[in-house]
């Protein structure tokens, strides 16, 4: 009795120790990602200030001079044009200069930088912007690979009730194998490739296709920056929203994770399957000759 008593204090101490290690990586990515937001706000906001207003006065220059620009001056502001934009200033049609480097699309950044997404719409321009970069994402990428596989423990967890849940029901292994690896396919891509496009159409103003493509490119991590969340500065975004998006990019890049190591094992099984059968092959018809020549030096 004395025994199982300590047994239960041991799971239940074990239990609380495991959940609280879980909110403190919570609490500690969280702070880790609200810090380097800030601090790359602080590091790129006066370039970012100081070429905003170089391109206003260049934009100004040319709307008073536009009936007899040079071709040189024109030649001068379009390289000022390549330029701001290129450091996230964007001109629109009211006039209006959308400042890149603010406190969200920092964090932006920070999100896309730990997850390796890379879009590249904003990046640190500021030499110490650049150098804190390096070590930031150093210490950032494996703190956000071990976030990550507490993710994974999370999405696995319904999969190990829904196995059991199956094997109550006195179904087959094989068949429990196959319904469950359906069950986290259908779950993932609904929840993670084919809905969250309705909401980018909703919000970003995208096609159903564009929505698809850029969940699938932002999940594999390949990032190519051609389509990006959060930047449209016609669009007022919730903070709700921006939630719900971070929400999406931790569930989704652990879910396609698992995914692509699915894959990866079918295919090296597989492999093996056929590896196997070629040498069985093989065996056959080497004891099959031999069997057939031996005679002749009995």
């Amino acid at each position: 009795m004395e025994e199982d008593l300590w047994s239960l204090d041991f799971f239940l101490i074990e239990l609380v120790a495991s959940q609280v290690s879980r909110y403190v990586l919570l609490i500690g990515f969280m702070s880790y990602c609200l810090m380097g937001a800030k601090v790359f706000q602080t590091l790129e906001t006066d370039i970012q200030e100081k070429l905003k207003n170089s391109f206003l006065d260049a934009e100004t220059a040319l709307m008073k001079n536009y009936v007899n620009i040079t071709p040189e001056e024109l030649e001068i502001f379009l390289q000022m044009l390549a330029l701001s934009i290129k450091h996230g200033i964007i001109p629109v049609r009211t006039g209006v200069v959308y400042f890149s480097w603010s406190f969200r699309n920092s964090f932006s950044f920070v999100a896309s930088t730990l997850s390796t997404i890379g879009y590249g719409s904003i990046a640190p321009r500021t030499p110490m912007g650049q150098i804190f970069c390096v070590f930031y994402a150093l210490l950032g990428i494996p703190l956000t690979i071990i976030f990550l596989k507490a993710v994974s423990n999370a999405i696995l967890r319904p999969l190990s009730g829904f196995e059991k849940y199956l094997q109550n029901m006195g179904m087959e292994e094989r068949r429990i194998r196959i319904y469950t690896i359906l069950f986290f396919l259908v779950t993932g891509l609904s929840l993670f490739i084919l809905l969250p496009p309705l909401l980018f159409m909703h919000t970003e103003g995208w096609t159903y296709r564009e929505g698809l493509y850029f969940a699938f490119i932002s999940l594999s991590t390949i990032g190519f920056g051609d389509y990006v969340i959060g930047i449209n500065p016609s669009q007022n975004y919730s903070h709700i929203y921006m939630a719900i998006i971070m929400l999406w990019c931790a569930f989704g890049l652990t879910w396609i994770a698992l995914l692509f190591d699915l894959f990866a094992k079918t295919l090296e099984k597989t492999k093996t399957k056929l590896t196997c059968h070629k040498l069985c092959q093989t065996e056959r018809k080497s004891s099959g000759k031999s069997s057939y020549i031996w005679p002749f030096f009995a």
